[in-house]
């Protein structure tokens, strides 16, 4: 069987072209490599005290505009008109400025930033505080002094934040049904 000349070169092309395809593999994987584990990722306190005032500025609003407004405009008050619907939006609104306080603790804790450590005492109160208004509305007991002690530590914790360069101011939410 005459395999003729350009049977070697066949061959040859075939070795030539797999080892090709053999670099180019490992050329790729070692580029998938380094660009996967290579490539500087963002660090975990960029934007740290944007999302905590956010956090916080959320919270805020729920508490001001669905509790600390209607208590003040006394529609929690026995008689008041739609009373029940008024307490259990606020109740709502706190279950909800609860959660954006503890994310908003949880970043203060975990950031490096100095100021965030600061603050991470007083948002802890302030966690402490929609803890015990919390329990108070589950057991039908409200009582103004708990808005008030809870609106002490909202503001206590609202001006460390202003003096240390990051005011906290409402971020306006909607609450379905109000």
């Amino acid at each position: 069987m005459y395999a003729g000349p350009h049977a070697a070169t066949c061959n040859s092309t075939q070795v030539n072209v797999t080892s090709r395809h053999l670099r180019a593999a490992a050329l790729a994987a070692v580029v998938a490599f380094a660009l996967f584990f290579g490539v500087p990722r963002p660090a975990q306190a960029f934007l740290d005290k944007t999302r905590f005032v956010a956090h916080l500025g959320v919270a805020y609003f729920c508490f001001h505009h669905w509790v600390l407004k209607p208590y003040e405009e006394h529609r929690f008050d026995a008689g008041a008109p739609h009373r029940i619907s008024t307490i259990v939006k606020g109740g709502v609104a706190l279950l909800f400025a609860v959660h954006e306080v503890r994310v908003a603790e949880r970043i203060a804790h975990t950031s490096p930033d100095p100021l965030l450590h600061r603050l991470d005492g007083g948002v802890t109160a302030l966690i402490a505080s929609f803890a015990v208004i919390g329990t108070r509305f589950k057991n039908g007991q409200f009582s103004p002094d708990d808005v008030k002690g809870l609106e002490t530590a909202t503001s206590a914790v609202g001006a460390d934040a202003a003096a240390g360069g990051a005011p906290i101011k409402d971020v306006p939410v909607a609450v379905p049904g109000g």
